[in-house]
């Protein structure tokens, strides 16, 4: 996965032997502002061998603030100011800003775009509109989108895989298709082209079953394999039989099924995995970035985890969580993808709401967490984030119903001019592309 802050430095190359380090070739924002070849600093952090210069922190911060966090955890050898930077205020504000600046400009294309999915009441049914907002973020001018003919006549209970698009593709899943609470309908919609692709039958739905057996959809995920050049949809799938007449009930071995766009087809994969409890699609604690899907998980024993996913390698693999971090009951968290690093938001339940940003620098690296925004109070706030739209914008909903987004550079909270119920709307992000859905007829 990157975790480089993109988009300002052209190259920073830094070389560390003992007492000396050559900063190279390293631009940015402006042509007028480079700094090229700073060598021969000594060990002592300040003093350069042979020549009494000097290298200021500011300067040395400015540039490191550039970097990803795996890269400034491997340099934290090379001096001791630089082993403390996430301790130093002045760096952090730095790094807050050159990450916030690099998300904006990443973002700043007119094919990126934040779609807001807001179930609707109906009777006793919530009904799924999907709409993509402006530029200013608001619910004026807004597009609704027309889902695929597979919904419209049966738009409840609708979701998007890990809140983003792929490719320009969305994953559209729905339960309980039918009334029958063991089915699990997946669709892929592209909508620039308005092709869609509806996912045949999963294994444990194609083949016959015992009336009482019914089966538990505990977690997916969707994204792309770049080995293959693959679209592939990821599901865990629990099987339990009920005998009313003989209790107690079978258990079946869960299984792990993975469909292939290229072949249009599911096949089940053996995948040893210590038993791990993982969200459901709507708890807002699964994400895709960069050929993984993530999910915030938990171990029989309480412990909390993140786990991961590689669909190239088909493989799992955990990154145990910050230990400084609060699980607590009253603790509530959200997983995102923020500037392309994963990214937890938790926050304490309160009168007052004070949300906490922690983002990923390394995978399988507990150290590598960093705390990196506090936001709040804000009293109006309900206790959960509903997604990361466009530039990085962090989307709430406030108790009073009202859709908001939070400015991280200036904390600034702006009202969207829509109402929504809790856990009935999500927000993501969604990049357009024409780009046919290859490898099926539709």
């Amino acid at each position: 996965m990157n975790m480089a802050v993109a988009g300002e430095a052209d190259a920073i190359t830094i070389i560390a032997d003992k007492s000396q380090i050559t900063t190279v070739n390293a631009t940015t924002d402006s042509d007028d502002d480079k700094v090229s070849s700073i060598s021969q600093m000594d060990s002592d952090d300040d003093k350069v061998s042979g020549n009494n210069k000097y290298i200021h922190d500011d300067l040395s911060f400015y540039i490191l603030s550039k970097l990803p966090i795996k890269s400034l955890k491997r340099f934290g050898c090379v001096r001791k100011s630089w082993s403390i930077l996430f301790e130093n205020p002045n760096f952090m504000t730095m790094f807050r800003k050159h990450f916030i600046i690099s998300s904006n400009n990443d973002d700043d294309d007119d094919s990126g775009h934040t779609f807001l999915l807001i179930h609707h009441p109906e009777m006793d049914l919530y009904r799924a509109q999907l709409h993509l907002l402006p530029r200013d973020q608001t619910f004026k001018n807004t597009l609704k989108l027309n889902l695929p003919p597979p919904f419209h006549d049966d738009d409840v209970n609708i979701n998007i895989l890990c809140s983003t698009s792929v490719n320009g593709i969305f994953c559209l899943n729905q339960y309980y298709r039918g009334g029958d609470a063991n089915k699990v309908r997946f669709v892929l919609w592209n909508p620039a082209t308005n092709e869609f692709v509806v996912l045949p039958p999963s294994p444990d739905e194609s083949e016959p079953r015992p009336p009482d057996l019914s089966s538990y959809h505990s977690f997916h995920g969707f994204g792309y394999d770049k080995v293959r050049d693959d679209i592939k949809v990821f599901q865990y799938v629990k099987l339990d039989y009920y005998d009313y007449n003989n209790c107690p009930p079978i258990i079946f071995d869960p299984m792990f099924v993975i469909y292939s766009l290229r072949t249009n087809s599911w096949r089940i994969i053996d995948i040893d995995m210590p038993y791990w409890l993982c969200s459901s699609a709507y708890q807002g604690l699964e994400v895709y970035s960069d050929g993984m899907c993530h999910w915030v998980a938990s171990h029989l024993t309480g412990e909390k985890c993140l786990l991961s996913f590689d669909l190239s390698e088909e493989v799992f693999f955990i990154t145990p969580m910050d230990e400084n971090s609060d699980f607590s009951h009253s603790t509530r968290y959200h997983l995102v993808v923020l500037n392309g690093s994963i990214a937890l938001i938790s926050n304490h339940e309160s009168a007052d709401t004070i949300f906490q940003i922690s983002i990923l620098g390394e995978l399988r690296v507990r150290e590598s967490w960093i705390k990196l925004f506090i936001i709040g109070p804000i009293p109006s706030f309900d206790w959960r984030p509903i997604g990361v739209g466009k530039e990085g914008y962090i989307f709430f909903r406030k108790k009073d119903d009202e859709l908001a987004w939070v400015d991280l550079s200036t904390q600034i909270v702006e009202e969207i001019g829509v109402k929504g119920e809790e856990m009935n709307c999500n927000i993501g992000t969604y990049k357009e592309s024409l780009l046919p859905i290859e490898g099926l007829n539709n």
